[in-house]
């Protein structure tokens, strides 16, 4: 198992790092790094999902040794509970919704936007088990048929989404009976998760196969499950599947299923690799924002070059006039006005030019000058913005899948952004920001990616 310790010491390095080489960067964007930071502070987050009567509380009772959760054959709880050991000199015991979400020192409080129907079915346990000294176990109600916000009083998948998020470890429970075809299961594989959580985070596990009556019958679930998941995440490759169950206390485990009992040791294991997977988390989610940054400052850069382009021509184009009107305005001027008496012209081919002389081409120019500034920030300026933000996917090239689902996920800031402040960014070094941000990507990153993995 990875140390908590040593998790906790590369964690607090990788914070400092985040904060010293990407803070400026984020705020000069208008972001806080410390927003992404804190949905990861506390302590590793093992989030267990699944229909009701998969075995999900009873999977947890026999990973902790304590009867932690009421289990039973219906929905027995309708609660999201988080499952942690006390602090130092604190005693064991329940904490209510209303002060897990308000208390500073947990991730929790984006969970109060769902309402106090959720708060009301909230809570926290605090038990002494050696397993939570470093990590948390977040129990769900059951996943159901044919349920709406209305029925539950929240929104149940929103909230499944938000501790995904959080989460380093998602076991996503289902039973012989129910594979995979309960209406929230399918939507929480087919949207909130993908959205909330790498694939990676996700294990899947099919519980209860003691109770299938023969092999037959444990195949045919086996099938309907992998069917029904390549149906749900468009995938042709499964994921690996844990086939489990729970051996009966004093019972002789039948030979036919001794063979699975290792599946539900390698599970266990697999839990508790979560401190080592908070911090391939934590380091997902830095590279996700960074690479999103970069794409952002990206777009921006090519924004701001763009304009440059139009901007250099329109210069040109006014310069030439300016002269022009610098040569030319007074000689019009005395042609229709009969003023001034010597144009600057005469003046230099005279070679009696004088302060005087130079008086009206200055202002002529001037004029040109003050108008094509006027012509550019009132007409060209907007029309370019305007332009770019009915166009915003031709500001990049994006050649791959990866730059498409980033692009996706900040295009509606971006176009936010030039809406509000499209002027400000013509003033910000985009170009230096993008070296930062790749900087940080092509070394930092990997060197923490390999400090992981010499501590494994």
């Amino acid at each position: 198992m990875y140390s908590g310790s040593s998790a906790d010491q590369l964690k607090k390095e990788l914070e400092g790092r985040v904060e010293d080489r990407l803070g400026p960067v984020f705020q000069r964007y208008g972001l806080d790094i410390r927003d992404l930071m804190t949905p990861l502070k506390w302590k590793p987050l093992v989030l267990v999902i699944g229909n009701y009567s998969s075995g999900k509380s009873t999977f947890i009772n026999e990973l902790l040794g304590v009867q932690a959760q009421r289990t039973g054959q219906a929905p027995t709880d309708d609660s999201f509970t988080i499952i942690t050991t006390p602090e130092e000199q604190e005693e064991e015991g329940e904490v209510p919704g209303n002060t897990v979400v308000s208390d500073d020192r947990l991730p929790f409080a984006s969970l109060r936007r769902f309402g106090e129907s959720l708060i009301a079915h909230l809570k926290m346990k605090k038990i002494n088990v050696p397993l939570l000294q470093d990590l948390a176990i977040v129990d769900t109600p059951g996943m159901l048929d044919s349920v709406t916000e209305k029925d539950r009083g929240y929104d149940y998948l929103g909230v499944v989404g938000d501790l995904a998020r959080m989460a380093d470890l998602i076991i996503l429970m289902f039973d012989p009976h129910k594979a995979g075809t309960i209406k929230e299961t399918y939507q929480a594989i087919r949207t909130t998760l993908p959205e909330s959580a790498g694939e990676d985070r996700v294990l899947y596990v099919l519980n209860r196969i003691d109770e299938c009556e023969n092999v037959v019958d444990l195949i045919r679930s086996y099938g309907t499950l992998c069917w029904n998941l390549s149906q749900m995440t468009g995938r042709k490759d499964m994921p690996r599947i844990y086939l489990t169950f729970a051996p009966k206390e004093g019972e002789n485990v039948p030979s036919e299923l001794r063979i699975w009992m290792n599946e539900r040791n390698e599970l266990k294991n697999a839990i508790g690799s979560a401190p080592r997977m908070r911090l391939f988390h934590i380091l997902h989610e830095i590279d996700r924002a960074c690479r999103e940054l970069a794409l952002e400052v990206e777009a921006l850069s090519s924004f701001r070059g763009g304009f440059m382009e139009k901007l250099k021509d329109t210069a040109k184009f006014g310069m030439l006039v300016c002269i022009t009107a610098f040569m030319l305005g007074d000689v019009f001027m005395k042609l229709f006005l009969g003023y001034p008496d010597t144009t600057f012209l005469e003046s230099l081919f005279k070679g009696t030019t004088s302060t005087t002389n130079l008086i009206w081409p200055l202002v002529w120019a001037m004029i040109v000058i003050a108008s094509t500034t006027l012509l550019v920030q009132r007409f060209q300026f907007p029309r370019y913005v305007k332009k770019t933000i009915q166009n915003l996917d031709s500001l990049l090239t994006l050649d791959t899948t990866y730059k498409k689902d980033l692009w996706a996920r900040i295009r509606d800031r971006l176009r936010l952004m030039l809406e509000k402040q499209a002027k400000r960014q013509l003033w910000v070094a985009h170009s230096r920001n993008l070296k930062r941000l790749n900087a940080f990507l092509d070394q930092d990153i990997r060197t923490f990616y390999e400090k992981i993995k010499e501590k494994a």
